[in-house]
């Protein structure tokens, strides 16, 4: 309780958010949104680079000081229903932050959230999203970089729902694509043994 209590007041002290964009509703609005390559490090300071095309559906969760409190109840059960299917990336929007309050935030971190978050600490990937301050921004993104879903603020049932059904559908499309190369090269297999049969010499008997 103390160590979240700090991390709280750290934000409130040094917290500048200057996010620019066009705001959204949290009706999952996206104006074909689309993430960008880039690379972060977490709070244990390993890289994650996020490249597209990705073979798995990601969910990026971003956050500042005031949204981050939204965002348990996303990313729970997120974990809960899809755990390794999908990529759940969260981001901290740490721009204005001094420097020298980097490693100890990075502590913070560690001891707090056990799943990896990105520090974002020039905000450039949150602004590149057009992030929208002081609520959890949802951003589901398909397997190419593009936004298909967006939705932000508390967490309730009905917009967890609205995710799942677009999560679900991007997954069963996958899965769908998947089984359609398999068969298609297993096709290409047989026409190609078929044809290297056709054209070998008879032997008599």
């Amino acid at each position: 309780m103390m160590t979240r209590f700090f991390l709280l007041t750290i934000f409130s002290l040094f917290f500048m958010q200057t996010a620019l964009g066009e705001e959204q509703d949290a009706g999952g609005s996206t104006n074909r949104l689309s993430v960008q390559n880039f690379e972060l490090s977490d709070q244990y300071k390993k890289k994650l680079p996020q490249s597209f095309p990705k073979d798995k559906v990601s969910i990026f969760a971003l956050a500042d000081r005031k949204g981050s409190d939204q965002l348990e109840n996303w990313i729970t059960p997120f974990y809960k229903r899809y755990q390794a299917r999908v990529d759940i990336c969260g981001v901290a929007n740490m721009k204005g932050l001094p420097k020298m309050m980097r490693p100890m935030l990075r502590s913070i971190f560690r001891k707090s959230i056990e799943y990896p978050v990105m520090m974002d600490w020039t905000g450039a990937v949150c602004e590149s999203l057009t992030y929208q301050k002081g609520v959890a921004d949802i951003f589901v993104v398909n397997r190419n970089g593009l936004v298909v879903h967006r939705i932000n603020g508390e967490a309730n049932e009905e917009k967890l729902q609205a995710c799942y059904a677009v999560i679900d559908r991007l997954i069963e499309e996958k899965d769908a694509g998947a089984a359609g190369e398999a068969n298609a090269k297993l096709q290409s297999k047989g026409r190609q043994l078929l044809e290297s049969t056709s054209d070998a010499p008879l032997r008599e008997s």
